[in-house]
């Protein structure tokens, strides 16, 4: 019985990766790209191991696609469904090359294939996940190749479930896209909102800058405000290695206030501007050092970190 173990990129040695799974009880058969065809009783152990990022049972070898013929793609699938004796389904695609058909055109023969047959596809909670990869071979023809994986089967971390959409991040007069890029990068990963405060007709490149720097962020999911005012309806909170108030102060804060929270920071030289710092409702100050204070991201991660602490 063989299975495609999908494998996280980690610089040990494939040779060292052998051997890690080979005291698994796990056999290494062959290798794909960076992943590995195996076989071994309890193959499901290696999901401890954090180079794993999940396990696909291979019901089909490598089969030539006769164009626009999906008859042999639906029998298999269906074998597949039936020795996974799971009900809802999804189907993820791989093309190793181009090929003569998508991925649209797998779900339009298959689903409706699946469905007469009794299984129900499911892409937001399925309980197993079909898996069809495509590749070409040098004569040109179109091979596919049938697995399947349980929602079991993946190594995902669990996440904690916080919710951070009372906060938005503020900074203000920001001039190094190292900076701005640090910003968009965990206003990304907290899904907050985020406003630039500024009279810099310039900012414009420092954030096409910026974002070409932050690769991978869908910028049409993060909000981004940039204006020369503060923006309203939120709790303005301030930080500043002088404020008498600590963290201590701050946790305090957050556990009581119910408004919304606009997380305010300055420039990496020069801070908040009094300008801004009149307009704060309340300022904290963060670590004990206030000879050198943390960079304003830094402080940024700070804090959300007091935060989920708070909420785990």
């Amino acid at each position: 019985m063989a299975y495609l173990l999908f494998m996280n990129r980690f610089e040990r040695g494939r040779k060292a990766l052998r051997k890690k799974l080979q005291e698994f009880g796990v056999k290494i058969v062959s290798e794909e790209g960076i992943n590995f065809i195996a076989d071994g009783e309890n193959i499901q152990k290696c999901l401890s191991l954090q180079e794993v990022a999940g396990i696909a049972k291979i019901t089909s070898d490598w089969v030539e696609f006769v164009p626009f013929d999906f008859n042999g793609m639906k029998q298999l699938a269906l074998a597949a469904l039936n020795d996974s004796s799971r009900l809802s389904y999804a189907i993820q695609t791989k093309f190793h090359e181009t090929s003569v058909f998508s991925t649209r055109n797998v779900y339009k023969h298959l689903n409706p294939f699946l469905k007469k047959e009794g299984f129900m596809p499911d892409e937001q909670n399925p309980d197993v996940y079909l898996y069809i990869q495509v590749k070409r071979e040098e004569e040109k023809k179109t091979l596919f190749r049938v697995s399947y994986f349980l929602r079991e089967w993946r190594n995902i971390p669990t996440k904690a479930n916080i919710d951070y959409s009372n906060f938005a991040v503020v900074i203000e007069n920001p001039t190094l896209v190292e900076e701005v890029s640090d910003f968009l990068r965990l206003c990304r990963i907290f899904c907050v909102p985020l406003f630039v405060v500024t009279q810099n007709k310039e900012f414009g490149k420092i954030l096409e800058k910026a974002q070409e720097v932050t690769k991978g962020i869908d910028f049409e999911t993060l909000k981004v405000t940039v204006a020369e005012t503060f923006p309203k309806d939120y709790v303005l909170v301030g930080f500043s290695k002088l404020s008498q108030r600590n963290e201590a102060d701050l946790k305090k804060f957050l556990i009581s206030t119910k408004q919304k929270i606009a997380l305010v920071f300055g420039d990496d030289k020069f801070g908040l501007t009094q300008r801004a710092r009149d307009k704060m409702q309340v300022m904290f100050r963060l670590t004990p050092d206030i000879k050198k204070p943390l960079r304003a991201s830094h402080a940024l991660s700070f804090v959300f970190g007091m935060y989920s602490s708070m909420k785990v």
